[in-house]
This record gives structure tokens, sequence and C-alpha cells, in this order.
């Protein structure tokens, strides 16, 4: 029996990219068609938006849940809800982590990803590293290309004043017992911040309360879709929420078993049009 989802909401790192940060051509048209058959189709992603946009290709979907859920936007870009982090949480961990060589990224409501310009050099260091390392060639590119390095006396200045509204603290390296520490040094401010990840290589920082399945729930309610017609297709452990609230839940093959576990269906590879796979045989029927 094919599957009938109102609503399809899709991780994008390690289940909707490939290992390129490609959305295929193959699963772009198994989109398209999914689609026509009314289902509505959302982004469900740690990036911010404009971060989101460089690897569809101007696919259009009909909603953005970003930043882990903190920031949502409409089909068009519009910002419609937003969530900030604790201005003191801010920066308390920004001391925390400018005290060891981390990598960390700064994401506000304005999809900047700030990094401080005193800490430039060192976090250059740790991506001229092997880029057989998972996520270092996107890291690369992130600080490269999409990073806006500010220096510190501007920094505290933009979160203080407002200016910067600071959604998620993202944060990087490639020893896992390094993150790890990190992990326990940023422990104190569990229980007013919600401590994720998206990769095995990554923690990230969001408000508390915040998730991919209440943003999704934004769009339930815009649509009328009940929860058990929404399908989400996710691979970590920033997609808990959703595949546990969603009545379609898909795990990618890549995943790990534990999130597995938390899914009534796997889905083929990321790096194999393991979504558009899915989306042919259980619900297309092609």
């Amino acid at each position: 029996m094919l599957l009938t989802p109102g609503l399809a909401a899709f991780d994008m790192d390690g289940t909707l990219l490939n290992k390129d940060s490609q959305m295929t051509e193959v699963t772009k048209e198994a989109c398209r068609q999914l689609r026509e058959q009314g289902c509505k189709l959302v982004l469900s992603t740690g990036r911010t938006y404009g971060s989101a946009q460089i690897p569809i290709d101007s696919f259009p979907f009909d909603g953005y849940v970003c930043s882990n859920g903190a920031t949502l936007y409409e089909a068009d870009g519009t910002l419609v809800q937003r969530i900030s982090l604790p201005k003191d949480i801010v920066m308390d961990m920004l001391d925390k982590l400018r005290a060891e060589p981390i990598y960390y990224e700064l994401h506000d409501t304005a999809s900047s990803r700030l990094m401080v310009k005193e800490d430039r050099d060192r976090l250059e260091k740790l991506i001229e590293e092997d880029i057989s390392v998972e996520g270092m060639l996107m890291r690369r590119f992130a600080f490269y290309k999409l990073a806006r390095i500010v220096p510190l006396a501007e920094m505290v200045e933009k979160v203080n004043s407002g200016e910067s509204e600071i959604v998620k603290i993202f944060i990087w390296h490639s020893n896992p017992e390094k993150l790890e520490w990190v992990r326990q040094e940023l422990e104190p401010w569990s229980t007013r911040a919600t401590i994720t990840s998206s990769g095995s290589n990554n923690i990230e920082v969001i408000p508390q309360g915040v998730s991919k399945w209440e943003g999704l729930r934004y769009f339930c309610d815009k649509w009328d879709v009940e929860p058990e017609k929404v399908m989400a297709f996710g691979d970590a452990e920033n997609d808990r929420e959703a595949l546990t609230g969603a009545g379609y839940s898909v795990a990618m093959e890549n995943a790990s078993e534990e999130i597995k576990q938390l899914a009534k269906y796997i889905a083929p590879h990321h790096n194999e049009d393991g979504v558009a796979t899915f989306i042919r045989e259980h619900i297309i029927g092609k």
C-alpha cells in the first residue's frame, strides 16, 4: 500500500543532499512528482536560510524550518517566526569557546555566520587538516565563503544591542574527544538551551524548547495537516523530535542505529539518492 503524506519534511546534510552537498536532479524530480500529488514540501535543516539555498539551486520548497527550528520562513523567504538564544548565554558560551582552539560560528536571524576576527588564524588552522574528515570541505567553504568575520568588540556590541539575534551556536571539531569536552563544558547551560548535533563532528546550541518538529507544527497548522500525515526524513540527533512526532518517520541508511530505531521506515543511503528512491517506491509507486 502506498503512503499518502500531506507534508514531507527533509533534513539536508546526510539526507536530501549527497556527499558533495548537492540536491541531485533525480531527487528534484522525485520531489516535483510528490508535490504534484498535493504534498507540501518543507526543508527542515540545521542550516541558516541563506546557506540552505545554496545546494538546492532554486528548487521551490513550500516552507523552511531553519537553524533546527529557531527560524521559520515562507516559500518566498519571508521570516515568520524566530526564537533567539538569551544574550547572556551567547556571551558566556563565546567566552568558553574562545578559551580553546575550537571551530565555532554564531548564526543570526539575518543568516549571518559570525566569527570573531581575533580567532581567525587558529580557526583556519583547524580546517587545514585531512580533507577526509567528515565535514572538512564544508567547513572550509563556510569559513572562506560564508563566514562574516568581525572584531570581538563589535561582536559583543551586536549581540548585546540586539542588532544580531543569535539563534544558534555551531561548534565543530575533527576530534570527537574534543567535542565531548565541549559538551561537558556547556552542560551548565543545558537547562536554558538545547544542546544537539547534526553530525558526529559537531554540536549545535539552540534555544530551549526549539526543535525541527516544533517548527514543522507551524506549517501543519497553516496547511491543516495532521501529524500522522507528516513524513519526516532525517539522519541525526537534531532530527529526533521530528522522527518521533511524524506519522511517517523515515531514517536514512547512513543514520546511526539509535536514530534508525526511532523511525518506521528506512530509506537508502543519502549518497545513493535515498530520498528519491523512497518517494518513488513508497509514495508515487514508480
